[in-house]
């Protein structure tokens, strides 16, 4: 069977590289679809497939912490080789996605009746919101019961790479299939009916290749007493910090729809798309690395975990100051060119935007460890507590600041209650230390990005906000002006020295690999 590289970091990379492509397609083809969407059919058809997004993504509350749970169970059994404990640990996830998928589906055909009283408004009158929804239901629930639980073996062994492909492949054929679809005839039904026979694809030629790389692996086998006993402890810690972030996410377009409609609903949903897509590429970074992470504490002490976390922590930082910058200063010049300016919101929702993501990604790392570690029972009420009074805001913001409301309800709920109850906790049962140094750093790389944007937006609006040109320009601003800025208060740290020797051992890594390639290529022809 195969075993994870003993280069930890060329697996996190290669996961990365793939992930980043497959999130880059991801992202451009989605943007496409949207665009044509809205000038064939109409904006208030983009809200409802926002709206239906969001419930069945709350539905699917269910499944949460039982793919963290056995993943991080298989890290042992897979380092030691051990066949019998990871079958058996597939075979348990296979059920547990069976039942979950029932239970979705029920669910799902309970609040079936009460949809259209999650619009405020109208709707598009050729449409039947129940047919249209029924869809979205199916594409939700099909993964469960057809091969959706052997992605857990790609994310254990660390080879999400293949799943990025396999992603890759089949979403770039959906969303071209869907943009026919919508210039040729242009039908809703057509284009909503591709989305269940696209996923069908992507699980079909998953099961293959994983039943091919890794042909030892079958659903088989009963867990021992200890693990029964563990793994629903765990899932209990884990479902309420998936349950925050989705909870969040989820209910802001739904209160956004039964308040305020779904144009409104569609145009907060093109911002956001923006930032969604955005954390999904810089997610890759801690799928990429929770692998590497669980298997570094196996094998080291506190102090080189510690040292560890703290070199990561730097590099996620600079990644998420420098997107945050990169959006306050191009957001509304690329919705101009995009949507235009009947489509857009003002400058202070763009702001909220900015600190939605930079609060909700910096403080990311934290949870890598804690998923790593398999601590997810250190701060069990927090998130509980958040997503509690993060829909108590949403309610009542919404109805005196709009869309701005729900923005604000998530930015209160995360830097002022839960990002100092996960300090604490973190730093108290993971890294056994105190957090005053890590809270400090913290709040000077915050202020070093906040400081490198206020410059880069500074000498952006020098430029005119209009046109594709000064467009491009202002992204080479973007793209140089924060890094260099960065360079320039940092290159002291340790922290910015690990991060440029892994860049300098990987470029040589790369080139040796080609040169290797070039050899036997040309041993080949001779």
């Amino acid at each position: 069977m195969a075993r994870i590289d003993s280069n930890r970091t060329v697996n996190s990379v290669r996961n990365s590289l793939t992930g980043f492509l497959q999130k880059i397609v991801g992202l451009l083809l989605p943007f496409a679809v949207r665009t044509v969407l809205i000038k064939k059919l109409g904006i208030e058809y983009l809200g409802l497939n926002s709206l239906f997004a969001s419930i069945l993504q709350v539905l699917s509350l269910s499944e949460l912490g039982f793919a963290a749970a056995i993943i991080f169970n298989l890290y042992k059994p897979i380092a030691e080789d051990d066949k019998d404990k990871i079958c058996a640990l597939l075979n348990a996830i296979k059920k547990i996605y069976r039942i979950v998928g029932l239970v979705i589906l029920v669910a799902g055909l309970a609040i079936m009746p009460f949809i259209k009283y999650l619009i405020s408004g109208g709707y598009p009158a050729d449409v039947n919101l129940y047919i249209l929804y029924a869809i979205f239901l199916l594409n939700t629930v099909i993964s469960y019961f057809l091969y959706a639980h052997l992605g857990v073996v790609l994310n254990a062994y660390q080879r999400s790479d293949i799943e990025n492909i396999v992603f890759l492949i089949c979403n770039t054929i959906l969303y071209g299939l869907q943009i026919v679809v919508l210039f040729v005839f242009p039908n809703y039904y057509l284009y909503i009916a591709l989305l269940p026979l696209s996923t069908i694809a992507l699980n079909v030629i998953r099961a293959i290749i994983v039943r091919k790389k890794y042909p030892d692996l079958k659903e088989k086998g009963k867990l021992d007493a200890e693990t029964k006993k563990e793994i629903p402890k765990q899932i209990k810690a884990i479902i309420g910090h998936k349950l925050s972030g989705i909870i969040i996410s989820s209910t802001d377009s739904i209160f956004i729809s039964a308040f305020l409609g779904l144009q409104i609903l569609a145009i907060y949903n093109n911002y956001f798309y923006i930032v969604s897509a955005i954390m999904a590429i810089v997610n890759i970074l801690y799928s990429s690395i929770t692998p590497s992470v669980g298997n570094s504490i196996i094998s080291s002490d506190s102090e080189k975990m510690y040292k560890l976390f703290n070199n990561i922590n730097f590099v996620n930082v600079w990644i998420t100051g420098w997107c945050s910058i990169c959006m306050f200063c191009l957001y509304q010049h690329f919705m101009q060119i995009w949507v235009g300016t009947e489509f857009m919101f003002s400058l202070l929702t763009v702001a909220l935007l900015v600190i939605y993501f930079y609060t909700w990604k910096f403080r990311e790392i934290l949870n890598v460890y804690k998923d790593a570690t398999g601590n997810w029972k250190i701060d069990f009420w927090r998130p509980y507590v958040v997503a509690v009074l993060n829909i108590a805001l949403d309610f009542l913001l919404i109805h005196y600041i709009g869309v701005n409301g729900v923005l604000v309800a998530t930015i209160v709920s995360f830097p002022v209650l839960s990002f100092p109850w996960e300090v604490a906790v973190s730093f108290k049962h993971i890294f056994k230390r105190s957090a005053k140094g890590y809270c400090l750093k913290m709040l000077l790389y915050s202020i070093a990005v906040v400081a490198s944007g206020a410059a880069t937006y500074f000498v952006c609006e020098l430029l005119p906000s209009a046109g594709v040109g000064y467009f491009i320009a202002k992204c080479a601003i973007c793209f140089t002006l924060p890094n260099l800025i960065f360079v320039a208060t940092s290159f002291y740290l340790p922290e910015f020295k690990y991060a440029s020797s892994k860049v300098k051992f990987l470029l040589s890594k790369f080139k040796k690999k080609r040169v290797v390639e070039e050899k036997e290529a040309a041993s080949s022809e001779q």
